[in-house]
C-alpha cells in the first residue's frame, strides 16, 4: 500500500467514524443543526457535510466539535463513553489525526475529558511542508517545545522561528500555522488548553 493510499484510507475512516459520532451526540443532546453550528462557530453547511461523512475535518474543526460537546478529541472519535476512572491511572491510545505523503504527522498522545480540555500532541513537519490551521475556540492556548530541527510558527500576522530546545506560548483563536524552517524535519511537542461552550447553553429542538 502506498503512502498516498494510507493517508486517504485514514481520512476516510476518520470521516466515517466522525459522521456517526456527530449525529449520535447531536440527537442525544437534542441539538438542531443550526444550534450545533452556533456552538462550534462552523457554518451549517459544514456541519451537514461532516455529519454525512462528506468532509475531511481539520484538527481545528475536531477541536471545535469536541469543545461543543464538552468532550476531548479522543472521546469525540470513540464510541465509548469515558466516565470518571475508578483508578488514578488510566491507559490511553495515541491517535494520528493528520499526516502527509512525505511523512509529516500530528499525533494526539493523550487528552482529558470535560468542558475544559487539555491535550498533549507530538508533531513532525517535514522540510518544505506546512500545516495551516483555522482558528480554535476563543482564548485557546498552546505550549510548544521543539525537540529537533527548526520550526516556523505563525499566529495571525506574527511569525516566530524556534530552534531545538526552545519553546513558545501561543493564543490560537485565530488562523495559525507550523512549518519546518530548515532542511531537517521539525519535531515538537504541543500542549493545548481549550474551553468548551457556555455551561448554560440551552439545547434547541432537533432537525
Amino acid at each position: 500500500m502506498t503512502d498516498m493510499m494510507m493517508v486517504a484510507e485514514t481520512e476516510q475512516q476518520l470521516g466515517s467514524v466522525l459522521a456517526s459520532r456527530i449525529q449520535n451526540l447531536r440527537h442525544e443532546r437534542t441539538l438542531s443543526l443550526d444550534a450545533l453550528a452556533k456552538l462550534t462557530g462552523l457554518s451549517k453547511g459544514t456541519v451537514v457535510a461532516l455529519e454525512k461523512g462528506k468532509a475531511n475535518p481539520s484538527i481545528a474543526v475536531l477541536c471545535r466539535l469536541a469543545a461543543a460537546f464538552s468532550l476531548s478529541v479522543s472521546d469525540l472519535l470513540s464510541n465509548q463513553v469515558n466516565d470518571a476512572p475508578d483508578s488514578p491511572l488510566e491507559r490511553t491510545t495515541p491517535k494520528i489525526l493528520w499526516s502527509s505523503t512525505n511523512g509529516s504527522q500530528a499525533q494526539l498522545q493523550v487528552s482529558t475529558t470535560g468542558r475544559t480540555m487539555f491535550e498533549l500532541w507530538s508533531w513532525t513537519i517535514m522540510p518544505g511542508e506546512e500545516y495551516r490551521a483555522d482558528a480554535h475556540s476563543p482564548d485557546t492556548r498552546e505550549l510548544i517545545s521543539v525537540a529537533e530541527g527548526s520550526l516556523s510558527v505563525r499566529v495571525g500576522a506574527e511569525t516566530l522561528i524556534l530552534n531545538a530546545g526552545e519553546g513558545a506560548r501561543l493564543v490560537t483563536d485565530q488562523e495559525h500555522s507550523y512549518a519546518a524552517a530548515g532542511n531537517r524535519p521539525a519535531r515538537f511537542t504541543m500542549a493545548v488548553l481549550e474551553r468548551g461552550g457556555p455551561a448554560d447553553e440551552k439545547p434547541s429542538v432537533e432537525n
